[in-house]
């Protein structure tokens, strides 16, 4: 699985948006153990401002001091859960996404060794844990809630991992790698049939923020198939 990925990644060319400046980076985290990939997934503070006790990988906005953004998403990789950068193979880049607080992010895949063991910024990060990446590729893990933003009507995906909400960005950069590492396509609607897809979104964004209430429209149950 780990060779069909690098490749996958290799072959691929990112599209990106290069105009916008309030910009974040993540690190996409795998590890071989005993056969078999996963994906490591944090759980941020339940004490901070924005997005808290949710599911995330680890990363963060773009300092002035980064001179790109795979140095702040290795930067923000070390701060939070203790991973030195040089421990850190990346293998590819997934196409931008554009957060929910309008900052465009690029995620980076990275493969990182077995034996890691995390060193928490407890101020950040409650906790850290590994999902297998063919979890994902179970529709019966899997439900969507139909969300209307400014930009457009979304589809937000999520996985329940042993009590873990795997949701929002998180979940669609997952979806992202499976269907470019692996032509992985599930067997779900992936994006919503009115609107451009988070790619095009992400590459056609102009810079402008317009504030909305962020309540689902719809949801489906889990492992049913969202038409």
């Amino acid at each position: 699985m780990l060779n069909k990925i690098r490749h996958g990644l290799a072959g691929h060319q990112p599209l990106k948006n290069t105009q916008i400046e309030k910009r974040a980076s993540v690190l996409i985290p795998l590890l071989e153990s005993e056969g078999e990939l996963f994906v490591l997934l944090t759980q941020r503070s339940k004490q901070l401002r924005s997005h808290a006790g949710q599911v995330s990988f680890p990363g963060g906005k773009q300092d002035t001091q980064d001179a790109n953004s795979l140095e702040t998403a290795l930067r923000e990789t070390h701060e939070e859960i203790g991973l030195p950068p040089e421990n850190v193979e990346i293998i590819g880049t997934l196409d931008q996404i554009l957060s929910l607080h309008y900052y465009l992010v690029t995620p980076f895949v990275g493969l990182i060794p077995e034996d890691f063991a995390p060193l928490l910024n407890t101020a950040e990060i409650e906790s850290v844990f590994k999902v297998p990446l063919t979890f994902f590729m179970n529709g019966d893990n899997h439900w969507t809630e139909e969300f209307k933003t400014p930009i457009a009507t979304v589809l937000a995906h999520h996985f329940d991992y042993q009590g873990f909400d795997i949701w929002g960005l998180t979940a669609k950069l997952i979806l992202r790698l499976l269907e470019i590492g692996l032509g992985h396509i599930p067997d779900f609607q992936v994006h919503h049939p009115d609107s451009p897809n988070w790619m095009e979104r992400a590459l056609d964004y102009s810079g402008e923020e317009l504030p909305f209430d962020l309540k689902p429209l719809s949801h489906s149950e889990q492992g049913k198939v969202h038409r």
